[in-house]
């Protein structure tokens, strides 16, 4: 039986430049620029899911990871400070650069839609302040998907990765395709606050609405880097500048919920034979770190060198359990 395979991105900012990077090097030694044509479903959450819409789209990963490295100053280089009124940074930049990325790798000279993925299926997580509550972006796989496969792309995309104080909750309009009918697509947040590792939302859809058993799944998941935070200093008052400062209490949030889906997903690998999952991610210490709002190029550039080293490491692996053609 064919096996049913999962591409999983986690969130992360500027950190995207890993698996931009590691998917580059796929590209590279399969010979094409259609990693989407290997999976069944590719989830992506804040970054990855600009990354997972991309590469639906046929957009090359190495243009994702040019994207990513020539334009770090545009979407984060002007920072602002007056915090009371206004996030960090203004999204509009980051909004122009996919918009026209997506709209370019389209055979019409339009907008793209999730209903205009058809190779590949996709889940985007969000968070829905309108309704309080989760809300997955997905391709019209079964018959009461009926309202995302009108949405934009980019719009998607702008909304899975509108990281709070980082950015606006994301908000616009859009026509449905089959009417003039105008849907409203409001107050958007990044689903890194509940889903920053897509994998085990891959897997319920796997298991759920495609039938497919544990045994006949496997799973590639790209991690975006994880530091660490740990703490052995006594401190009277955990103070509220502590989390704040570095940014802290948000990384923290979604390196935890990652570190939670790989646990629990290894768990699952352990006690189902047949199910093969892969996690390629990487720590970062005191002597490298990246942070979401990245625009040092040095930095940038050794990520996606370390992805290189990785790569070189797991790579055969990679390729020969999610690549071959036999």
């Amino acid at each position: 039986m064919k096996k049913f395979k999962i591409l999983s991105i986690d969130g992360g900012g500027m950190k995207g430049v890993f698996p931009a990077k590691f998917l580059t090097s796929i590209e590279e030694e399969i010979g094409e620029g259609q990693i989407h044509k290997h999976f069944d479903l590719i989830c992506g959450t804040s970054t990855g899911g600009i990354i997972a819409l991309a590469l639906s789209l046929g957009i090359p990963a190495k243009e994702i990871l040019n994207l990513y490295q020539k334009n770090a100053n545009t979407i984060f280089g002007k920072k602002r400070y007056n915090l009371f009124k206004k996030p960090f940074y203004c999204n509009k930049p980051l909004e122009k650069l996919i918009r026209d990325i997506f709209k370019k790798y389209h055979s019409m000279d339009t907008d793209p839609r999730i209903d205009d993925i058809k190779e590949t299926k996709v889940l985007i997580p969000t968070y829905s302040l309108i309704d309080g509550a989760t809300q997955v972006l997905k391709t019209p796989h079964a018959t009461d998907l009926i309202i995302d496969k009108h949405i934009p792309i980019y719009m998607a995309a702008m909304a899975t990765s509108a990281a709070p104080t980082y950015f606006n909750a994301y908000s616009n309009t859009f026509k449905r395709i089959d009417s003039n009918t105008l849907e409203s697509f409001s107050n958007k947040v990044d689903g890194g606050v509940y889903a920053n590792n897509p994998s085990m939302l891959g897997i319920i859809e796997a298991r759920t609405r495609f039938e497919k058993e544990l045994a006949d799944i496997e799973l590639l998941s790209l991690g975006t880097g994880q530091y660490k935070y740990s703490e052995t200093r006594n401190k009277k008052l955990w103070s509220v500048t502590y989390w704040l400062s570095k940014k802290r209490i948000l990384e923290l949030f979604m390196q935890g919920q990652s570190q939670l889906a790989h646990n629990s997903i290894s768990v699952l690998k352990k006690f189902n034979e047949g199910f093969l999952y892969k996690r390629i991610d990487l720590d970062f210490d005191q002597n490298f770190n990246v942070a979401m709002d990245e625009t040092c190029p040095n930095k940038l550039n050794k990520l996606a060198e370390k992805a290189s080293r990785i790569f070189q490491f797991e790579g055969k692996e990679v390729l020969n359990s999610f690549f071959s053609t036999k």
